[in-house]
């Protein structure tokens, strides 16, 4: 898939080690804890993460980006240490009355695949405005995911 393939990393980003690693908050759901592991298993196999990434499991709703607005991830990057994203996991199941459990999960792996996208146009170091970047990535969001549930052999909702 294009920009989470083939690419050389950039002069400007200095690669103190590779790979991607998850933190949870306490209170995750173990269930989607457990999902969010596989996938995360899933993508180490399959891309490369030449600059690591954390990725920061949240129990809240929303995170708060910098701008002060809520939002359903954050993906920031540093000068001088690794880049990290933020999803935030605390499912309020009476906002998702009548959808399936499996549903509301796709919709967080979504939200994780969306800030990964941003990580990929970092490290590509790619020129655009925000909303070419958001579109890119909603592209990605989903693309990803259909690949990952066909891989593991579970119906796409």
């Amino acid at each position: 898939m294009g920009l989470w393939n083939d690419f050389k990393l950039e002069k400007n980003i200095n690669s103190v080690n590779e790979g991607v690693s998850l933190h949870f908050e306490s209170g995750i759901e173990e269930e989607l804890k457990k999902e969010y592991l596989s996938f995360v298993k899933w993508l180490r196999k399959k891309y490369i993460f030449p600059v690591h990434m954390h990725i920061y499991i949240l129990n809240i709703e929303k995170v708060r980006l910098s701008n002060g607005s809520l939002a359903y991830g954050s993906f920031r990057w540093f000068n001088r240490r690794n880049p990290r994203i933020k999803i935030p996991s605390l499912i309020n199941y009476d906002e998702y009355k009548g959808i399936e459990k499996e549903e509301i999960y796709l919709m967080v792996l979504s939200s994780l695949v969306h800030e990964l996208t941003h990580y990929y146009q970092w490290i590509k170091y790619e020129e655009q405005d925000d909303l070419k970047s958001e579109r890119q990535a909603n592209y990605y969001r989903y693309n990803i995911l259909k690949l990952y549930y066909k891989d593991i052999d579970r119906r796409w909702i």
